[in-house]
């Protein structure tokens, strides 16, 4: 079997053409996205070197979820998703602009930092629950949606791999104006291949008669669904509080470690080779029927892993312990994922996927003020320990719901309401 059949055998979602460009174009794209985050990080810590700052930073970006996802996966199933998509993506290259010139022209403000960040967090309101949903269109069903998530997440973490170590050499030998400058430059490349797809352009719903109704009926439709709320629930305790890496590297590399740029970069990208390889592994050997299995040993083995890395002080060490967090995050955030998208009616999709990025999402300021906080006044190996004990309250929920969530019977009702 040569190769090209082999790609095929393992990653189907490849053989969908809308699906391959939008991929393609998100690689380049996220690339720059975690270029911007390094960037980001690094210039708020170097000129505030306050960690409750760095992570008030991240707080307001996130903030905009909390407050307006509900109405999102309404807007959501009103219109068609790619049009919004190509909306949301070209927001983010003016945003991306305006961080360039801020610090080109040695404007660099905290409080307009912030102002920015509020702006980009709420378009990425709608961009995010868009995307995640727009998946199935891509792939025309459900047949490739796990593979095609698990690809998304390689994408997603080949560029966490890649962007920071970037960020880091361009950081150190041109200044951080030019990552923002890139970041804005890829946009280009996601918009052109959403403009290229060969597909028709619907929404989900044509009218929205009442959306505080409509919104509770999804709510309701979770609640009486053991496998999305339990996810939901699992989902909103681990990213929450173990998913804070944003807000931990940069003192961690400072202080703890006690290095610089670079060292920052790589141990950004070190999380990322471990989440690159496990998407890829969720990819092409992940199952509808292991996918509740991957949550258990994803949520375990992330719990674990923080523990472990704040017990250590030696940069190689660290860098071995962030690949293996990279890992088992994957395992988990890839596998729910999929999980909420098989158990969803089309009708409802846009509803529980902005359901699921408030949680994942929207919760971050609450995550990210108490990781800054945390770091603070306890220390960073602390933050890190303290965070894999909070989540294995989250693996000890799906651990104890276990013969219920893989009851046969419960999945095919579910399937089938």
């Amino acid at each position: 079997m040569n190769v090209k059949h082999k790609l095929r055998e393992y990653y189907p979602a490849f053989t969908h053409r809308n699906f391959k460009l939008f991929w393609t174009g998100q690689v380049i794209s996220l690339i720059g996205s975690w270029m911007q985050n390094a960037a980001l990080n690094w210039l708020v810590y170097s000129i505030t070197n306050d960690r409750f700052l760095l992570g008030l930073m991240s707080a307001v970006q996130f903030t905009p979820l909390f407050l307006f996802s509900l109405y999102a996966g309404l807007v959501i199933e009103k219109y068609p998703k790619r049009k919004i998509i190509i909306a949301t993506q070209t927001f983010q290259l003016i945003a991306a602009f305006l961080l360039f010139f801020m610090v080109f022209f040695n404007k660099t403000n905290y409080f307009l930092i912030l102002l920015i960040l509020f702006c980009i967090g709420t378009v990425q309101t709608f961009d995010n629950p868009a995307r995640q949903a727009f998946v199935v269109e891509m792939v025309e069903g459900r047949a490739h949606l796990l593979n095609a998530i698990a690809l998304n997440s390689a994408a997603f973490n080949g560029a966490r791999l890649i962007g920071p170590a970037v960020a880091g050499r361009i950081m150190a030998d041109l200044g951080v104006r030019w990552c923002f400058f890139l970041n804005a430059v890829s946009f280009i490349a996601v918009i052109i291949g959403l403009f290229m797809m060969k597909m028709e352009d619907k929404a989900s719903k044509k009218d929205i008669i009442n959306p505080r109704k409509e919104i509770i009926e999804g709510l309701k439709y979770i609640r009486k669904t053991p496998r999305l709320l339990y996810t939901i629930i699992s989902t909103a305790i681990i990213p929450t509080f173990c998913i804070n890496f944003n807000i931990l590297v940069p003192p961690y590399t400072k202080d703890v470690l006690h290095l610089s740029e670079k060292a920052f970069g790589m141990l950004l990208s070190s999380l990322g080779l471990g989440a690159l390889i496990s998407a890829l592994t969720v990819a092409a050997k992940g199952k509808k029927e292991r996918a509740f299995l991957y949550q258990l040993i994803g949520s375990f083995g992330l719990s674990a892993s923080l523990i472990i890395t704040g017990l250590i002080t030696n940069y190689h060490y660290a860098l071995l312990s962030l690949a293996v967090c990279g890992f088992f995050m994957i395992m988990f955030t890839t596998t729910s994922n999929s999980v909420l998208q098989y158990y969803s009616p089309d009708e409802m999709r846009g509803r529980i996927m902005s359901v699921y990025s408030l949680v994942f999402g929207g919760l971050v300021p609450v995550g990210s003020l108490y990781a800054g906080t945390v770091s603070k006044f306890l220390g960073t190996n602390n933050a890190f320990i303290i965070s894999g004990i909070i989540g294995f309250m989250g693996f000890l929920l799906l651990f104890s719901r276990r013969r219920e969530l893989n009851d046969g019977k419960l999945r095919r009702n579910t399937q089938s309401s």
